[in-house]
């Protein structure tokens, strides 16, 4: 069996559940490959690389015009879909396809003409909207501003067909026109053409959503991702720990006071940021100490005192570290389809908060921590004093993170290919193209 994934990157959290995959796939004695339009896999993942830097930049200035991402990078398909004809996959599974890198109609076209088993993991809303990836909660004219105007709140328009996006400054941004009906019209058209898809979400909530958009008479899986818990685990060295503190000048602004931990590889939008920065106002700065990691060094250069701000950490030892080190992390994201960082922050053993909004409730229980009403920061702090007032256990919370171990998780996927590929599976699409 060999298995080509199509994403956007081959590192982040998505280009790790593709890269991881391929090597469950390995495992099982399989092959697999990625192909990418940035961030480099491991040496021994077989990749394509997709188009080139400055593909990607002219195809993300020419969306900023024409709202069109998605649907430029023809020549760069082209020569993936060579690549592709090459390799010669007996399945193709999709995941991120935006991110200014691919021509949806070369891609799909490809697709159909080859008739393959085609597996996509939706990781957000992209594929069935118009223009979003997100589209539940308040955007922000400028996601810069720690606290920023608010313009829509929660549009739904990709029920019936997309159009005067309400969301079309949100990524991918565009500046001048709105061709958001047409997008909608074009993926509707281009992944209907696909007989043989299987579709997998992450979380029961992006399943419901999928289930009311032109998705929904596709076979619908749902497959939590999962984390490596080898690698993310409680920091039981205490120089490392000391090191860490004093590195990113933990220690001497902590003191006595209990540490609240975020986490974001890209606060934007509505990743929380100025919902953290309200709650350093609320929360009694005697007690409790803010510090989020993975701002930019726009967002560390406006960041009130009341809160540390740490810059992107690659290191998994040094993240878990700080995991370890909070009395609770938090995070008041208002839409995820996953929530990767909860359960990397429990399976350190440290107790979790969140909103209760979108796919962020399903990963916790009363053993591990507790969510509250999107945007009640009140109850943020009422929930704050509770939990570092009575703990969770950490046993409690690694035992739960260790229901999303990655590799049982990924060998769902080995058993989603093998049965598409049974010839029984074959034979029931084939009846059913036919009726």
């Amino acid at each position: 069996m060999r298995v080509a994934h199509i994403n956007v990157t081959a590192t982040l959290s998505t280009g790790r559940v593709a890269v991881g995959i391929v090597h469950a796939l390995a495992e099982n004695g399989h092959k697999g490959l990625v192909a990418f339009s940035r961030g480099y896999p491991p040496g021994e993942v077989p990749w394509i690389r997709i188009g080139s830097r400055w593909n990607i930049l002219y195809h993300a200035f020419i969306s900023r015009i024409t709202d069109r991402a998605g649907f430029m990078s023809r020549f760069a398909t082209r020569r993936l879909v060579r690549q592709l004809l090459a390799y010669s996959p007996d399945m193709v599974h999709l995941h991120n396809l935006h991110g200014y890198y691919l021509h949806l109609p070369t891609l799909f076209r490809y697709l159909f003409a080859a008739n393959l088993p085609v597996v996509w993991t939706l990781h957000d809303c992209w594929p069935y909207t118009g223009h979003c990836a997100h589209y539940t909660a308040t955007t922000r004219k400028n996601h810069r501003r720690p606290v920023g105007s608010r313009t829509a709140r929660g549009c739904y328009r990709w029920k019936s067909g997309c159009g005067h996006c309400p969301l079309k400054h949100a990524y991918p941004k565009s500046l001048l026109l709105d061709q958001s009906a047409r997008n909608w019209r074009e993926k509707r058209s281009l992944i209907r053409s696909l007989n043989n898809l299987t579709l997998v979400a992450p979380s029961r909530w992006l399943q419901k959503e999928v289930q009311q958009s032109f998705l929904q008479d596709y076979s619908l899986r749902v497959f939590p991702s999962g984390i490596d818990l080898s690698i993310f685990k409680r920091c039981e060295n205490e120089n490392f720990i000391a090191f860490m503190t004093s590195k990113h000048y933990i220690g001497k602004r902590l003191g006595q006071r209990k540490m609240l931990l975020g986490v974001g590889s890209a606060w934007k939008g509505n990743k929380g940021l100025s919902d953290f920065i309200q709650l350093a106002s609320i929360v009694d700065s005697s007690r409790y100490f803010i510090v989020l990691v993975g701002l930019t060094s726009w967002q560390l250069e406006r960041l009130p005192e009341s809160i540390l701000g740490i810059g992107r950490i690659d290191s998994v030892p040094e993240l878990c570290a700080l995991y370890t080190i909070a009395s609770l992390y938090i995070t008041l994201s208002h839409e995820e389809t996953m929530g990767f960082t909860l359960l990397e922050a429990m399976a350190c053993g440290t107790q979790v908060l969140c909103y209760q909004t979108t796919a962020l409730p399903e990963l916790i229980t009363d053993k591990v921590g507790s969510f509250v009403p999107a945007g009640d920061l009140n109850a943020v702090a009422a929930e704050v004093e509770r939990l570092c007032g009575s703990p969770k256990s950490a046993t409690d919370c690694r035992s739960h993170a260790e229901g999303y171990d990655k590799r049982s998780r990924f060998q769902e996927y080995i058993k989603l290919y093998e049965e598409l590929l049974s010839p029984s599976s074959a034979k029931e699409k084939n009846q059913a193209i036919t009726r």
